[in-house]
């Protein structure tokens, strides 16, 4: 094998499935991006209330609480009545998030690690064929001009 060969059998058709594999996982980040973003570039919200509006909520991507507002005029409540309002406006918000999102279906993070593991794996395994197909191309001209 030559250099030249060697050089040839890594930049060679995709024996191995990595570009399809690095291609699906590049899709799947792209979707859950598409996600967390509307069409305009903005960040998808949702929105909650309780008690009559004296507890307001604003959810972001992937559920978090971003904002959470309690009237003062409920500072009084017994904690137990407080924090049944705070939990319902939470549920309202997360609620709202989830069907203002996009539907560009859900992204198995599990096949989304696995997929990049393979990837990686099979880099490793092209980049040692290269580096031996370098040594071997080394050797041969040592033996050459030795």
């Amino acid at each position: 094998m030559t250099l030249q060969d060697a050089g040839a059998q890594v930049t060679s058709a995709d024996p191995s499935g990595m570009d399809k594999a690095l291609s699906d996982t590049m899709q799947a980040l792209a979707a859950y991006r598409s996600a967390a973003e509307a069409g305009d570039g903005a960040p998808v919200e949702g929105f909650g209330d309780a008690a009559d509006g004296m507890v307001r909520v604003r959810t972001e991507l992937p559920g978090r609480v971003a904002a959470l507002e309690v009237d003062r005029r409920l500072l009084g409540l017994e904690v137990e009545t407080l924090t049944e309002h705070i939990v319902a406006a939470v549920n309202a918000a997360l609620e709202d998030l989830r069907t203002a999102a996009p539907t560009a279906g859900p992204v198995e993070l599990g096949e989304l690690g696995r997929q990049l593991t393979t990837i990686q794996q099979d880099a490793a395994r092209q980049f040692s064929m290269f580096v031996d197909g370098l040594a071997a191309a080394q050797d041969r001209l040592g033996r050459r001009a030795g």
